[in-house]
């Protein structure tokens, strides 16, 4: 090979390969959604949540339902009976001047028809009163379950978001890395033509091509896969058309968390609730030993004879009505709801042991997630400073390669470094990103994402 001399139109030549090739991975998308829009549209969109909310109008109508118990009960009622035989009655025949004898009669007509209405009105049912208290507390639950799977869902959306994001930042990269060793391959390649390159050079920069095109399509299978997960979550279908914004590797944001020492939850929330519904149901429980009170009314009409001409102007039709007062005292049930009682409080018991178990099992998931933060935080402000080093060193190996002082081999290794403390940057960025995420979620606030 001839002596390496340096050639200014050579290195000019070089110089504009290597800036058409460094191209930024941070491009301008078309109309990518961000993590609130993510969010709003699976809030309207996801099939749990849709579920959750009818489950909520359920309730509601349970609610209804039971609150009809306590309005006025009214039912008509029309019978007709055709008395095939008549029920034959036995008289003295002392009746009939037949004294000492026993004389068969059949009393009745072969058609009776009637036709009324009844009514009634609950006065006074403890138990039926606590029964209402139930349904509002069961619709207290329902929406609480509600809550509790759009903050699932907002994290769920949320955890695909972030890694959406750092799939599709990843493939940027790769693309630019693999820009710049297309740019480099050109270079060589002139100077190969020149004799100021080995073939060496170029197959080393053959074999780090072929890596990032592997890469590449990892990368960009990853990234399809993250997206397909973000719109199964947000309840989009499979085959539309969805783009993330791209993360700012160089001013990131910590998700805002409202109170650190918060342990709001909504399965605390809900182990709450449903201890609630214990108390009441105790309550309705021995409501069951008081009595109660209702009025009935009936009002009807009968008709009665032998042929089917009821509805003739001259058919005799008879009124008859009541109007009665009842009240049930309960006396002896087999001890039943003395079993029901002790069941009832079994559960409170059950309820307050698993509000305190929870209550600890939180506390631990908040300063795990705590710790797992500020670690994952430290790795990052690390990562960030070696991605800063090894950009500079790219740099400089770079415009050395340029000048005709660095070779090939050198800017390959800077190229390496420069990849490695970019993968180990975007890996340490997902776990703060997560980090944050199961932080907010382990505080209460992962409402605040929306």
């Amino acid at each position: 090979m001839k002596e390496k001399t340096h050639n200014p139109r050579l290195s000019l030549l070089m110089l504009l390969a290597l800036l058409a090739g460094s191209m930024s991975f941070a491009r301008a998308q078309s109309g990518p959604m961000t993590l609130q829009q993510c969010i709003q549209y699976g809030l309207t969109k996801n099939k749990g949540v849709l579920k959750s909310k009818l489950e909520i109008d359920r309730a509601d109508e349970k609610r209804a339902e039971t609150r009809s118990e306590y309005l006025p009960q009214v039912n008509g009622t029309i019978s007709f009976q055709d008395n095939l035989k008549l029920q034959t009655s036995i008289l003295p025949g002392e009746l009939i001047g037949q004294p000492g004898t026993q004389v068969p009669v059949q009393f009745g007509t072969k058609y009776n028809t009637s036709a009324g209405v009844d009514a009634k009105q609950v006065i006074y049912n403890q138990s039926l009163i606590y029964a209402m208290r139930l349904t509002r507390e069961n619709f207290k639950v329902s929406e609480i379950n509600a809550r509790k799977t759009e903050e699932q869902l907002i994290y769920d959306i949320a955890g695909a978001y972030y890694s959406a994001q750092i799939s599709f930042t990843q493939k940027k990269l790769v693309e630019s890395n693999l820009a710049q060793i297309d740019s480099l391959y050109k270079i060589t390649q002139i100077q190969f033509e020149n004799d100021a390159a080995k073939q060496l050079d170029l197959d080393k920069l053959t074999v780090n091509k072929t890596n990032l095109q592997t890469e590449l399509i990892t990368s960009t299978s990853s990234y399809e896969k993250q997206l397909l997960l973000l719109k199964y979550y947000m309840g989009m279908p499979l085959d539309g058309a969805i783009e993330v914004t791209e993360i700012n590797t160089k001013e990131q944001q910590p998700a805002a968390i409202v109170d650190m020492n918060s342990l709001y939850n909504t399965d605390l929330e809900l182990i709450q609730a449903q201890r609630e519904i214990y108390t009441v149901t105790l309550k309705q429980i021995r409501a069951g030993y008081l009595p109660s009170l209702s009025l009935s009314f009936q009002s009807s009409v009968q008709n009665m004879q032998n042929d089917l001409r009821m509805f003739n102007k001259d058919a005799q039709w008879f009124p008859t009505s009541y109007l009665g007062l009842n009240l049930s005292i309960p006396i002896f049930d087999g001890l039943a709801k003395n079993s029901r009682v002790k069941q009832t409080k079994i559960q409170i018991e059950q309820s307050v042991l698993e509000e305190e178990y929870l209550t600890e099992n939180l506390k631990m998931q908040r300063e795990n997630a705590n710790n797992n933060l500020k670690a994952n935080q430290a790795a990052l402000t690390s990562q960030q400073s070696n991605i800063e080093l090894a950009q500079r060193v790219y740099a400089v190996t770079q415009a050395q390669f340029v000048g005709g002082i660095a070779t090939v081999t050198d800017l390959v290794n800077a190229e390496t470094s420069l990849r490695d403390a970019q993968t180990n940057y975007l890996k340490a960025l997902v776990q703060v990103k997560l980090g944050e995420l199961d932080l907010i979620k382990s505080t209460g606030n992962i409402g605040t994402l929306k």
